[in-house]
């Protein structure tokens, strides 16, 4: 299995030539939307549902919407705004992938099967497999997770603090992190943030010395995690330089990384720089007294405090919560009726970013209809809405029979099942572990384009070839132990008897194209999509073909069957509304 690749999708997108002008007059022109953060109290139905769901969840399927069908708008953003139960940690299940003595062979530390491997000694990292292992149990718990913001607030804050290319225990400790302070206040994370192992490392203030600070974290904790680079930022150069005096000395204990445990955080007393550092107007012009010894660390809380009191900060973290949530396009209305508020509630609730995210996710902004499938997913949303849509079973195209335990057994099953998600996400453009830069993804941020970078010519195709072939084939799991490949194909049979009328090609369409989409596809688009099914037999064959089945479930008949079911996935993967939402 090969590493993840790398995606340039700014540069693939200007290589399109599209007229980025025509794409700014295209979002001005949009109806300005006047609504601020009064509740929604207008028609509650299925696409003011799905369009909540898409916005809340990673990856929309029919069992969320079937989790909020009966409920009011207010009980079902209880039902969202519930923290999930946290993960078990994960363990070895990737045992058939590298043995003890190769493990050793490369340096690493052997974890037996069943064990868990986080808190591992690392002295020269960890093998490859295991880096697997974790993406595996990431995304196997975005995939199940509960019909619950809970995962998706972790994709944001990770896109919002972007940071990877760590050792298994930081990108543990990280996420952990991450998911644990998800409903807590953002400032508490910030401080959390700053000594996190793998962003100490990543940002370069492990390295950091007295006599010469490194201010790669200063400028980002400034310009990227709390106040922004907008019009009203007006902090300095010199704040960025005066912030990298007063964060150096923090680091995290190499020998913990190399032994048993956790990675712990130090502070150097003997490299801090003890004298006063002075910050700007922007910041009231604060001094921020340099203290010897280990008091040197209450700088840090003096500094967070400092930015917390901007104005501009919770502005900018309701900036980019509507961005991420809602639509990425901010006029001066919407700064006006909704950005304001939001960061108002903001700092009345402790920075809690869940407080103006629940009222805006209920309001009457927010369910405009011009916000409806507005926006393009990411290669998570939609591959992960079709990982959780469907059951699947295990077949061996060349040797039925041949069906190695690795890919059954309780202990290793998930592991194959979802350790490819990273390379099919990074191929087409977002590797999740590691991002494109300290920024983000620039669908999040980058102006006008926005989420349009997710598509281009090449990122196009591999989601419908990626889409196409697991509706056909399924997802290839490995080799079998005599011959042939191993994959993971759609229980095409459950899913039929899953529909409320399996022997109606029309109905079966319908449901399918209401469960795969959000967006209303065109009366011609369905009968493109049937004709495709069907491939020039009648309607009343595939009938047929559903009743013999029911009275004679020969292989034969399933083989006949399920063919033109895979001929409906094919048709939709091929349809570009299937990539909104």
């Amino acid at each position: 299995m090969k590493k993840p690749n790398s995606v340039d999708l700014v540069s693939q997108f200007y290589k399109e030539n599209i007229d980025l002008k025509q794409i700014e007059l295209a979002r001005a022109s949009r109806t300005v939307v006047n609504t601020g953060l009064e509740p929604y109290t207008g028609v509650w139905e299925n696409a003011q549902k799905k369009h909540l769901l898409n916005r809340v969840i990673t990856g929309y399927s029919t069992k969320h919407l079937q989790e909020i069908s009966s409920l009011s708008l207010s009980k079902a953003l209880d039902l969202i705004f519930k923290v999930e139960k946290t993960p078990n940690v994960p363990v070895n299940d990737y045992d058939y992938e590298i043995t003890k003595a190769e493990t050793e062979k490369q340096g690493h530390f052997y974890i037996e099967p069943g064990k868990e491997y986080v808190y591992a000694p690392e002295p020269n990292g960890s093998p490859w497999p295991r880096h697997q292992s974790h993406d595996a149990w990431l995304f196997k718990n975005m995939i199940e997770q509960n019909t619950s913001i809970h995962w998706r607030m972790v994709f944001f804050l990770h896109n919002l603090l972007a940071c990877g290319k760590g050792s298994v225990k930081m990108l543990y400790q990280h996420y952990k992190m991450l998911f644990d302070s998800a409903f807590e206040s953002y400032k508490s994370l910030m401080y959390k943030v700053t000594l996190d192992p793998m962003m100490l490392d990543y940002l370069n203030l492990q390295s950091s010395q007295k006599y010469k600070p490194d201010e790669n974290y200063a400028r980002e904790l400034q310009e990227l995690f709390t106040v922004g680079k907008g019009p009203n930022s007006k902090y300095t150069e010199e704040d960025v330089t005066e912030m990298a005096r007063l964060l150096v000395g923090w680091q995290f204990n190499y020998d913990s990384k190399k032994n048993s445990g956790p990675i712990v955080n130090q502070f150097s007393h003997w490299n801090h720089d003890t004298g006063d550092k002075k910050f700007s107007a922007f910041y009231g012009n604060r001094v921020i007294k340099g203290r010897q010894g280990q008091d040197g660390m209450k700088e840090l809380d003096e500094a967070l405090d400092m930015i917390f009191a901007t104005q501009e900060c919770a502005l900018y973290l309701c900036r980019r919560l509507y961005q991420f949530f809602c639509y990425p396009i901010i006029d001066d209305t919407v700064e006006k009726n909704v950005i304001a508020p939001m960061a108002d509630l903001l700092r009345k609730n402790n920075y809690e970013l869940m407080v103006p995210l629940k009222a805006l996710l209920g309001s009457a902004h927010f369910f405009d209809s011009s916000f409806y499938n507005s926006m393009i997913k990411s290669p998570l949303e939609f591959s992960f809405g079709i990982m959780k849509e469907f059951d699947f079973t295990i077949i061996n195209y060349d040797l039925k029979t041949d069906i190695p335990a690795r890919f059954t057994s309780d202990l290793n099953k998930d592991f194959y099942k979802y350790r490819t998600l990273q390379w099919d996400m990074g191929n087409v453009g977002l590797n999740f572990t590691d991002p494109p830069s300290v920024s983000g993804w620039p669908a999040y941020y980058q102006a006008p384009v926005y989420d349009l970078f997710w598509i281009n010519s090449d990122t196009v195709a591999k989601r419908a070839n990626w889409g196409n072939g697991v509706g056909r084939w399924g997802k290839y799991l490995g080799i079998g132990d005599i011959r042939g490949g191993v994959n993971m194909q759609i229980d095409f049979i459950k899913y039929l008897a899953s529909l409320k009328n399996p022997s109606n090609i029309d109905d079966v369409i319908d449901e399918t194209v209401d469960r795969l989409m959000s967006v209303p596809i065109s009366q011609a688009a369905r009968l493109r999509i049937r004709m495709k099914t069907l491939d020039g037999v009648a309607p009343s064959y595939f009938t047929q073909l559903y009743q013999t089945y029911l009275a004679k479930p020969t292989d034969e008949n399933k083989n006949t069957l399920t063919y033109r079911i895979q001929n409906l996935f094919g048709a939709l993967f091929q349809m570009g509304e299937i990539h909104l939402f």
